[in-house]
């Protein structure tokens, strides 16, 4: 008995599985394009790509700020034979060791001129022994040394690295945050594409079921009439071929859909096994679009514009470095440095802290450390090499620019193109609704008059075909409306449906 009652629950358990593997979910065109701008495969690229831009951003803004590094050796030990040159005589040789627990800090400050200044604060302890052959005995002495240093470093008469860094880091990250709006806008157009497809392509199979239907009826029609001998054999025949033809525009039109469905889901991201179907609805927004209103929104907010003017200059911070590679160079360097130094033989003591705290009393007592170096680099002769490369690096500019110009103009061309595209679609919209229901009241004249028997077979095929040309003609017109709608958003950064703009 608990057997069967396991059974019964496992069946019913599957059945609820399959049931709710069958659900289909219908998706507007909203919740496509949403789904699509979270999953969709280039997006995710688009939203890694900006988020690589924007660090490396903080990190040239990190070269601005304050560092601090520590280095240490603990130990740093060796102990090795070492060959003692004897001047007027032959070599001999010691073996020497050395054991050292040392630490720097660093402390950066990185200039807004490109230099830098830092304090270096070092301290080591040291133990070193050697091994006299002649004495046949070992030696060693504890050492321990304090210093703090404060440097200065400071190019001069050549180009800023830390600045013009910086502003590429910024128009770097500027042209990922525009390409990602770019790829949103194209990933709306392009999902708003596939999804009309998707449904044009449902519709032919609703066009081509309902296709089926109507010739099974006619041909059952046929036959009875053929048998009472109310038409020829020929009417008969003709309505099984009409018959079977439907029913292979239905299995090409079936084929079609999983096609389409396919590109539909892997575009929006999702998994071929989810059932998902779209759903739209024939109303026509009423759009009103002012052709130099339209050219001026997209020249003002079409993202390829600012990348071009951000690759323009990209190029004249090109054009700058390979000119600065010859330029003059020189380098203002300064120190000033407090050592202090003890040793076990001088202090008799080898324990670390009293070595450490005389150093620091040595420091007080010792001369101090200082220096400045200004140093000067001059090009002199290169056989003209870096004059080319600037030449190269200025005609790559001046592309760049003429670039700029034309995309311009192509932009604006784009905006007329596509607002015509928009007004033909329009006014072919209204003709084809028109034209779509004259042929369905043709068709159902056509169907009545056969049952009368007052036209043949063909007579009818040619009204049923009109019919669904007519329908299909209407479905694409209304299609290419929405996607002239949509492709003038795209181009126009504007959504004149609504009187907003797209820039967030």
């Amino acid at each position: 008995m608990l057997t069967i009652i396991k059974y019964c629950f496992a069946t019913l358990l599957a059945a609820g599985f399959c049931l709710q593997a069958q659900q289909v979910s219908y998706l507007k065109l909203g919740d496509a394009v949403a789904i699509a701008l979270e999953k969709n495969y280039e997006m995710k690229v688009a939203r890694l790509e900006r988020i690589s831009a924007e660090q490396n951003l903080i990190s040239a803004k990190s070269n601005f700020r304050l560092r601090i590094d520590a280095a240490m050796d603990l130990p740093n030990a060796s102990e090795q034979v070492e060959e003692i040159q004897v001047p007027n005589g032959l070599p001999y040789f010691n073996t020497t060791g050395s054991v050292r627990y040392q630490g720097n800090l660093y402390i950066t400050q990185p200039l807004p001129t490109n230099g830098q200044l830092q304090l270096v604060g070092r301290t080591y302890s040291r133990n070193v022994s050697y091994w006299s052959e002649n004495e046949k005995a070992t030696k060693s002495r504890s050492d321990v040394l304090t210093s703090t240093s404060l440097q200065f470093n400071q190019p001069l008469l050549t180009l800023n690295t830390l600045k013009t860094n910086l502003k590429r880091a910024n128009l770097n990250f500027e042209s990922a945050v525009k390409r990602y709006k770019r790829d949103e806008l194209d990933i709306v157009y392009n999902v708003t594409n596939s999804f009309f497809a998707f449904y044009r392509a449902t519709r032919e199979l609703q066009i081509a079921r309902e296709n089926v239907t109507q010739q099974e009826e006619l041909s059952l029609l046929a036959e009875k009439k053929y048998n009472a001998g109310l038409i020829p054999e020929v009417e008969a025949l003709q309505m099984q071929v009409d018959l079977a033809q439907s029913r292979n525009q239905l299995v090409a039109a079936e084929s079609a859909l999983n096609r389409v469905s396919d590109l539909f889901k892997q575009l929006i991201g999702l998994q071929f096994t989810d059932n998902v179907d779209v759903m739209t609805s024939f109303e026509r927004p009423s759009v009103s679009v002012d052709l130099d209103q339209a050219v001026q929104y997209a020249l003002a907010e079409r993202t390829e514009i600012r990348l071009s003017e951000i690759q323009v200059e990209l190029q004249k911070l090109r054009v700058k470095e390979v000119d600065a590679q010859r330029d003059f160079e020189g380098t203002l360097s300064a120190f000033y440095d407090l050592t202090g130094v003890a040793s076990s033989d001088l202090w008799g003591t080898t324990v670390p802290r009293e070595l450490w705290q005389r150093s620091l009393e040595d420091m007080q007592g010792r001369p101090n450390n200082r220096g400045v170096i200004f140093s000067l680099q001059a090009p002199l002769f290169d056989w003209g090499g870096n004059r080319a490369a600037v030449q190269s690096a200025k005609a790559s500019l001046q592309m760049d620019e003429l670039t700029l110009v034309e995309m311009r103009k192509t932009i604006e061309r784009e905006v007329r193109d596509t607002i015509r595209r928009l007004e033909e679609a329009e006014s072919q919209l209204s003709v084809l609704e028109q034209r779509e229901k004259l042929a369905k009241r043709a068709f159902d004249i056509s169907v009545a008059r056969f049952n009368n028997g007052d036209i043949t077979s063909q007579e009818l095929a040619l009204d049923r075909d009109r019919y669904i040309t007519s329908q299909i003609s209407y479905l694409d017109s209304y299609i290419n409306f929405q996607l002239a709608l949509a492709d003038l958003k795209r181009k126009t950064v504007y959504d004149f449906e609504y009187g907003r703009s797209l820039v967030e």
